[in-house]
C-alpha cells in the first residue's frame, strides 16, 4: 500500500469531522475569488455551512491533505481513482480510456501561497500516485492558472467555451514536475 506524502496525510473519509474540516478549507480557498459561473456548477457548494465537495463519492477518491501546526487543513489535492463518474463530464469533456489514469478533482491552498511548498506537496502526491500504478491525471481549469499548472507537468488537450467561459482539459504527467503547457490557440480569451 502506498504511503502518504511526507508531512501530509490521506483524508479519512469515514471521519465526518475530518471531511468537514477538509470541505471548509476547500470553501475558504475559493471564497476569496467569489467564484461564479461554471465553477459553481463543477462542485457541490453549501454556502450556508461554508463547505464545498466534489461530485465524486469519497469512496472513489484519495484526498491528500496538509495541516498546519494548529491542525487546520492548509493544502489539499483530491483525486478520482475509480472513474465511475467523471467530474470533467460536467463541462462536456471525455477522458481517454487508458490504463493508469486518474482525474484531478481539486488542488488548493488555504492560507499563505507558497509556490515551493505547493510544488513539494504536489511532487510528493505524484510519487504516491505513481506508487499506486498511475501515470497521468486529467482535470479541468480556466485559462488564468494554466501558467502555474505548467510547473506541474501539464499539457492542455482541449478547449471548450461554455456560457461565455473558456475551460480546458489538462493532462498532468506524474513523472514530471516542471514543463510548459502547450500553447493555446490565438484569440482564446482568458477566464
Amino acid at each position: 500500500m502506498p504511503i502518504p506524502p511526507a508531512g501530509a496525510e490521506i483524508l479519512d473519509a469515514a471521519d465526518p469531522e475530518a471531511v468537514a474540516a477538509y470541505e471548509r478549507a476547500f470553501y475558504n480557498a475559493f471564497a476569496a475569488i467569489r467564484p461564479a459561473g461554471l465553477l459553481r456548477h463543477l462542485w457541490v457548494w453549501d454556502d450556508a455551512a461554508g463547505r464545498i465537495a466534489a461530485p465524486i463519492p469519497y469512496a472513489d477518491q484519495v484526498v491528500y491533505v496538509l495541516r498546519d501546526a494548529a491542525g487546520q487543513v492548509r493544502r489539499a489535492l483530491a483525486v478520482n481513482l475509480a472513474l465511475r463518474q467523471v467530474q470533467a463530464a460536467r463541462f462536456g469533456f471525455v477522458l481517454p480510456e487508458e490504463p493508469g489514469i486518474v482525474e484531478m478533482l481539486t488542488f488548493f491552498a488555504d492560507g499563505a501561497h507558497d509556490l515551493r511548498g505547493a510544488l513539494r506537496f504536489r511532487q510528493d502526491c505524484y510519487a504516491d500516485l505513481r506508487a499506486r500504478g498511475r501515470r497521468f491525471g486529467y482535470g479541468t481549469a480556466r485559462r488564468r492558472p494554466l501558467p502555474a499548472y505548467g510547473r506541474f507537468g501539464t499539457e492542455v488537450l482541449e478547449e471548450r467555451w461554455l456560457e461565455g467561459e473558456a475551460r480546458y482539459l489538462l493532462r498532468f504527467d506524474f513523472t514530471q514536475i516542471r514543463s510548459r503547457p502547450r500553447r493555446i490557440a490565438p484569440g482564446a480569451a482568458g477566464g
